[in-house]
Order: C-alpha cells, then sequence, then structure tokens
C-alpha cells in the first residue's frame, strides 16, 4: 500500500513539475502585463497631458501626475520616478533611459526650523524639449531647462540648463560637445512632415 501510495505521489509531483508549474508560471507573467498595462493606462488618463505613442517601460512612479505633461512619442524606460509638484514638461520623441529621476520640489533650506519642514518645498518647474536623449540612472534636480535636440549621459546629474543640441556628461555636468546643427534640423523637419502625415 505504501508502495502506491509513493509511485501515485511521484507521479503526482511530476505531473505538477512538468505540466502544472510552467503553466502557472506562464499565466503570471500574463498577468502581471495585463495589470502594468492597466495601471500604466490609469497613469496616463491622470497625466496633465498624455501625448500620443506614449510608452512606459515596465514600471514608472509619478507623484503629482496632474501637473505632468508627456508629448507625442515619448519613451520612459524602466524604474523611472517623476515628481511632478513643481511641473515637468517632456517634448516629442524624448526618451528617457532606466532609472532616471526628475525632481521638480526641494526642501526650502531657509525655513525657520531645524531640522527642516517635511512640508515646505520649493516648486521649480523642470522643461525638457523635443528630441531629447537621457541616458540611464540620471538625477535632474529642480528649475532645469534642457533643449531641444540634447543628450544627456548615463549617470549624470542636471544641475543647469542644457543648450539645444548640447551632449553633457560627466560629474560635475558639463558641456562635451553640440550636435551638427544641420543634420539634426533635418532630421526635426523630416520627423514633423512624418507626423503631420
Amino acid at each position: 500500500m505504501k508502495e502506491i501510495k509513493n509511485k501515485i505521489t511521484n507521479k503526482l509531483e511530476r505531473l505538477l513539475e512538468q505540466w502544472l508549474v510552467p503553466r502557472l508560471v506562464r499565466w503570471g507573467e500574463y498577468l502581471e502585463t495585463k495589470i502594468r498595462r492597466y495601471k500604466h493606462q490609469e497613469l496616463k488618463s491622470k497625466l496633465k497631458f498624455s501625448g500620443s505613442g506614449l510608452r512606459f517601460k515596465r514600471d514608472i512612479k509619478i507623484d503629482h501626475p496632474q501637473n505632468v505633461s508627456l508629448g507625442n512619442k515619448v519613451y520612459i524606460g524602466p524604474d523611472v520616478f517623476l515628481d511632478g509638484r513643481g511641473g515637468i514638461t517632456i517634448g516629442d520623441n524624448t526618451t528617457l533611459g532606466f532609472n532616471v529621476i526628475i525632481l521638480s520640489a526641494n526642501h526650502d533650506y531657509q525655513s525657520n526650523d531645524l531640522p527642516y519642514e517635511h512640508n515646505v518645498y520649493i516648486h521649480k518647474p523642470v522643461v525638457i524639449g523635443r528630441n531629447v536623449w537621457i541616458g540611464g540612472n540620471v538625477l535632474i534636480i529642480p528649475g532645469v531647462t534642457i533643449g531641444d535636440g540634447a543628450i544627456v549621459a548615463a549617470g549624470t546629474v542636471v544641475t543647469a540648463n542644457v543648450e539645444p543640441l548640447a551632449i553633457v556628461g560627466n560629474q560635475p555636468m558639463r558641456t562635451i560637445k553640440y550636435r551638427d546643427k544641420e543634420h539634426y534640423e533635418k532630421l526635426a523637419n523630416k520627423q514633423e512632415n512624418q507626423d503631420i502625415s
């Protein structure tokens, strides 16, 4: 009797391992994808502006989405955090890499209390232009403007405005060089014409 019980148990275990568990894993992955898409749609509906072709990759966190405007064909990489308290505007065709953090509010270090009060903030909007490429692990502080066509290298802490077409990186941030203006304008005009048609 014990031998029969062991055989049945072994067969059931193999059946679970070979058939049921893989299907449950696939079903779980399918559900995670559906839940993530639903959350992304909910988040898009809460934004101040949500352009067409806006894509989120995996997890994203946006505080105060009602103050955040994301243009057409914007791509937001995985594990991005946008602090919308002071307002964030991101232009068309802009890409944010993984782990990008954009802050638009900071503690008021001149408040009358020490330690600093947790509810006293200075709000400064962040404006990112069109066709901007922001690499992974970038931190953008409140009040920064990044011009059209600029590129921010991975790992940069953006503490000042970035001129259009500038490629910035390293620590502290500095302008490395500029993109070819004529080439950029051709690409931008071509993109605009495609968007219109």
